[in-house]
């Protein structure tokens, strides 16, 4: 590890430190976000966000692309925001959804290895669609370009929001994304039907990324999920997949590594 990745992880534990006194019930300041919700038809119940705007937003003519960040808390915005203003001078506008029911919106299924009750992902990816998005970017200056992150678990739904809904976003990030072998049964076939139709995949963005401690099945689960996507739809996609031997669960240089090979493509 060089001394300047050293430096970055140091910083993002003593962001952490700090955000944990800083901001332990109190309100979001303006400059983070602005907190709103909407009333779900889809889930039922109310669904709360942050917008995060770029800090030249309201002097600016620019038009911004849009992260939509899956478990959405106060920190883990933070921590996002941290990331991509300052080590890569970007701006964006971050919608970032809290969690309700984190297992019943980002799991399709129910398995012995990860039982659910009324798993939902189906639901949950209607009311980003059709709720959520148009809520979030009425009014605002948006350049078209979507974005999703989300980690573990909500990187899974990442996962199956690509086999389901490739044309929602432009660019996919997981980190800690797989499935366990009693899953295969509902994710391959997903897979493959997907990959049938190689052109809805043309020009999408996908950072995918575990640790090499994640579960075995997790790390076959991708293994065979990379060689579809080579197989299947070839230079149709710009596509990785990263493992990391010193980092736990959800590692998080993982993060560091999805934005440059995001904002570098942008450039390239």
């Amino acid at each position: 590890m060089t001394r300047k990745f050293k430096k970055i992880i140091i910083t993002f534990f003593c962001f952490f430190l700090l955000l944990s006194e800083k901001i332990a019930g109190q309100q979001i300041d303006i400059h983070i976000g602005k907190r709103d919700s909407i009333q779900s038809t889809v889930l039922k119940e109310n669904r709360k966000f942050i917008i995060h705007l770029p800090k030249e937003y309201d002097t600016s003519k620019k038009s911004y692309p849009v992260l939509y960040l899956l478990d959405g808390s106060e920190k883990w915005l933070l921590f996002n925001i941290s990331l991509i203003n300052y080590y890569f001078n970007e701006d964006i506008i971050i919608v970032s959804v809290e969690n309700t029911n984190r297992d019943r919106d980002m799991m399709p299924i129910s398995a012995p290895s990860y039982p659910v009750a009324n798993p939902g992902a189906d639901n949950f990816l209607s009311f980003i669609r059709d709720e959520l998005m148009p809520f979030a970017e009425k009014g605002l200056r948006t350049n078209g370009q979507r974005m999703v992150s989300g980690k573990s678990l909500s990187g899974v739904f990442v996962l199956y929001a690509l086999m389901k809904q490739p044309g929602l976003f432009d660019i996919y990030i997981a980190n800690s994304v797989g499935w366990f072998t009693d899953m295969e049964y509902f994710f391959l076939p997903l897979v493959d039907k997907a990959f049938q139709n190689p052109e809805n995949y043309k020009g999408k963005r996908i950072f995918f990324a575990n640790s090499e401690i994640d579960s075995p099945d997790v790390l076959k689960s991708m293994e065979t999920f990379s060689k579809k996507i080579a197989d299947k739809l070839g230079k149709q996609v710009n596509y990785k997949y990263e493992t990391y031997s010193k980092f736990g669960h959800v590692p998080y240089p993982a993060y560091y590594d999805a934005m440059k090979f995001v904002f570098e493509n942008k450039k390239n």
